[in-house]
């Protein structure tokens, strides 16, 4: 459990040696050490040059700016003390305010102080995550617009139009009371639009969480069929072991690259084979079937010899059948996308048909706002709810149809404002800096 009285310190500028470093305080105790170093009173945005007395008599110019709460990043008193960016000095900065009874951050513990004081909202605070991790223009660019509140705004319209629904529902419910007739036809309509778009909004969802989390991509298919070869073209890098020796890959390989802006992971895994396999083969092919639970996509190469090769998958996993080796046979299955890792043919057919797989519209998905996977979830659980309360239409049960309205409801709510669970919370901000 993290005591939020604690007054917490940490380096929020990037580790290594560096011109100046930035040293984060926030807490009840940031008068009192400023007053120590200073020897002066906090005030809000007060700028002042002092030495810090740090251990073997070394002293160290620092620039301390404070801001008083609620006005700063976390709404509690803060101090930013900048000082030069050598490691060693950065540390005994740290222990000299450690030993002035400074905790060291967790993780995140600055932004989520900054939420838990109501300053951002949950979703403003994973933005504020991803714009510093972000790979790319376009990556920004969404994290933006999360950050400017485009997705709040359309989440709190999904929000507000379940609360209606469950207004009226519930309103209905009383009425029932007095004994009279409920129009489910026109409650059951009103439902089935709500969930529609619903089921929009998880769509633009689920292409904002591709952009920003990445497109796991699984290489399958039969021993030998080139899945290293395309690996490594894929990649524009020697990633996996090439042999014509069957079974080499026995281990997941795994490299992220980008094609036309999205960033793509592919996973070279291990054949599946009908054959007896060895231990490691075994292995692998295990490991390689476990993959493909996390997978957004598969690449399922064959080859000439091959062409009879069928392998099962998760059914809402999307697909991609090629045949590798095109240089060795003249002859072409209808509807089959033929290539040749080794020549490297046709591979950007291959990328083209990759995007189009994963988005409808790669642009929308581009100009649309940051999401997470946990935002994703929330939503499918929450339509799921939702689909279930339009049937009980169909069975005129309006109690049971008011139920699962509300579970759909809190499932929303929890995007933004999540159950006051430490676990949660702690799983959300740590992924985050020390320092941020």
């Amino acid at each position: 459990m993290i005591n939020f009285e604690d007054t917490i310190i940490a380096c929020s500028s990037p580790l290594g040696s560096g011109a100046i470093s930035c040293i984060r305080v926030s807490g009840k105790d940031c008068p009192k050490i400023f007053k120590k170093i200073t020897k002066k009173e906090i005030k809000h945005k007060k700028v002042i040059i002092a030495e810090i007395p740090l251990k073997k008599g070394i002293k160290e110019k620092c620039v301390l700016t404070s801001y008083l709460f609620p006005n700063s990043y976390t709404g509690e008193d803060t101090i930013e003390i900048s000082c030069h960016g050598n490691p060693i000095i950065v540390e005994l900065v740290l222990s000299f305010l450690n030993d002035l009874g400074c905790r060291y951050a967790e993780p995140g513990e600055f932004t989520m102080r900054a939420y838990l004081n109501e300053k951002i909202s949950l979703i403003e605070a994973e933005a504020i995550s991803d714009l510093i991790s972000s790979e790319s223009l376009e990556e920004i660019k969404m994290v933006n617009k999360s950050l400017k509140g485009e997705f709040q705004k359309e989440i709190n319209k999904i929000i507000l139009g379940l609360k209606k629904l469950r207004a009226e529902t519930e309103g209905e419910i009383d009425f029932n009371d007095q004994e009279t007739n409920i129009d489910l036809s026109r409650l059951k309509t009103k439902i089935k639009a709500f969930n529609s778009t619903l089921a929009e909004f998880n769509s633009k969802i689920e292409d904002a969480i591709l952009v920003g989390e990445g497109v796991k991509t699984i290489i399958t298919g039969p021993e030998n069929a080139g899945k290293s070869t395309l690996m490594n073209i894929l990649t524009k890098n020697n990633t996996s072991i090439v042999s014509e020796i069957p079974g080499t890959t026995r281990d997941l390989v795994s490299k992220s690259v980008k094609i036309q802006g999205i960033k793509f992971e592919f996973i070279d895994s291990a054949g599946f084979s009908t054959k007896q396999q060895g231990t490691l083969e075994k292995i692998g092919a295990d490991r390689a079937k476990e993959a493909l639970k996390e997978a957004n996509l598969v690449i399922e190469l064959r080859d000439p010899k091959n062409l009879e090769y069928e392998m099962s998958y998760p059914k809402e996993l999307k697909v991609i059948k090629v045949i590798n080796k095109s240089d060795l046979s003249k002859e072409r299955l209808e509807n089959q996308l033929y290539i040749s890792a080794k020549f490297e043919e046709n591979i950007q057919e291959l990328e083209e048909v990759l995007i189009s797989a994963v988005f409808f519209n790669k642009n929308k998905a581009l100009n649309g706002f940051s999401a997470r996977s946990r935002h994703s979830k929330l939503l499918t659980l929450s339509l799921k709810e939702s689909l279930v309360a339009e049937s009980m239409c169909d069975e005129s049960s309006i109690e049971l149809c008011a139920e699962h309205l509300k579970m759909a409801s809190d499932l929303l709510g929890q995007i933004q404002n999540p159950y006051s669970s430490d676990d949660l919370l702690g799983e959300i901000f740590s992924s985050f800096c020390i320092g941020k």
